[in-house]
């Protein structure tokens, strides 16, 4: 106690320091203890020491704390200033973080030079932590140190508040059922409405290109950047989208990036059911084009896409012939280009591969499988 009570006594004796700056140079000792207080007893408990061997205390009322230069007087400013920047959004769960001047930090570190660190909790720290808790006891949200919906950063030096708002992340499934539609465009459009958001960025498996409609849910997840509005009706907002004839969506609800990030990295497989008409084919014909495609299962096409090369594995090829029209089952790993498979810049296309001229009835995306990476290849 001998030792702690100098360390006091040097402090406020060379120092113009403010209680809450005193006690957070002793914040560890008992750190469920506000630092005010703590600041506060210590000042006591050295006066009332030097009054008892009979000396004069010297250790009058700060009026201008050097080290914080009387900020934690503005906690309840401050409060006031994050609650004005938030009140257009909705949030639950919030975090406060703070930029100090230069100069600042740069006296912090020479105090703690000259009268240790030992026991110590930095201004930072102690302002954030006030304001938070202030903040929290006036709003009733909640203090969320890893994913907060908003974080305010209050930038002591100009005297404004900043806010880093945090994505929303919604997922689901669509079906699109008319070729041509604006379907990824719809969804964003909708969801950025209701949302007020600022961006939105739309993450789905595999690739569909124009022409290609769905018979199954094709997983999505949908980022929004900046949103204002986070309570949202999603059965509402599910069935207003469903009522357009060109698509269909499905089990609309909240995600997050670690649900984003799940369904970049799964095993996926892709099942297409291809509709190919010939003008005319002989028995010759069929056998040969059932050949040429057949012998693709089990290997890989390589595709140029927007000058990246991608190799996807076939895993399944099962051509079958009814007249003139070719049914063409196809399972690939994601991110293949149907299109490009049949005339374009694939190696091999099935335009090159069989030499018979054709035209596409239709390109349904039928189902997708998730797999180990074991069983993918």
């Amino acid at each position: 106690m001998a030792e702690l009570n100098e360390r006091v006594r040097e402090i406020i004796g060379k120092c113009d320091i403010c209680d809450e700056c005193l006690g957070r140079q002793f914040h560890t000792l008992m750190p469920k203890m506000p630092n005010r207080e703590i600041g506060k007893a210590l000042r006591i408990y050295a006066c009332l020491d030097d009054a008892s061997s009979g000396k004069e205390p010297k250790y009058t009322k700060y009026e201008n704390c050097f080290l914080c230069k009387n900020i934690f007087s503005s906690v309840d400013k401050y409060v006031e200033k994050i609650i004005a920047a938030m009140k257009d959004y909705e949030y639950d769960t919030f975090l406060v973080g703070s930029i100090f001047p230069a100069d600042t930090i740069a006296n912090e570190e020479d105090f703690w030079e000259e009268h240790g660190i030992d026991s110590c909790e930095s201004i930072k720290s102690n302002f954030n932590r006030s304001v938070g808790l202030k903040f929290r006891e006036k709003t009733g949200k909640v203090i969320e140190f890893e994913n907060p919906d908003i974080m305010a950063i209050i930038d002591v030096e100009k005297d404004e508040i900043i806010l880093q708002i945090a994505p929303l992340y919604i997922k689901g499934g669509y079906k699109k059922l008319l070729p041509k539609s604006k379907v990824q465009k719809y969804i964003e459009g909708t969801l950025m409405e209701k949302t007020l958001g600022k961006e939105a960025i739309f993450f789905s498996v595999g690739r569909l290109e124009e022409n290609t409609l769905t018979s199954t849910y094709r997983p999505f997840v949908l980022m929004i950047r900046s949103p204002q509005k986070r309570k949202l009706k999603l059965s509402k907002i599910r069935k207003e989208i469903n009522e357009r004839k060109s698509l269909q969506v499905s089990k609309l609800a909240l995600s997050n990036k670690e649900g984003l990030d799940s369904m970049k990295s799964d095993k996926i497989a892709a099942n297409f059911m291809i509709i190919l008409n010939f003008e005319s084919l002989t028995e010759d014909d069929k056998k040969e084009i059932n050949e040429a495609l057949k012998s693709l299962k089990r290997k890989r096409v390589i595709q140029i896409l927007k000058q990246t090369v991608r190799k996807p594995y076939m895993r399944k090829v099962v051509p079958k012939f009814d007249g003139n029209k070719l049914n063409l089952e196809i399972e690939t790993t994601v991110g293949f280009s149907v299109n490009s498979f049949l005339s374009g810049k694939s190696r091999p296309s099935v335009e090159k591969l069989i030499s018979k001229k054709f035209e596409v009835e239709s390109i349904i995306l039928r189902r997708f499988k998730t797999m180990k990476a074991k069983d993918m290849y």
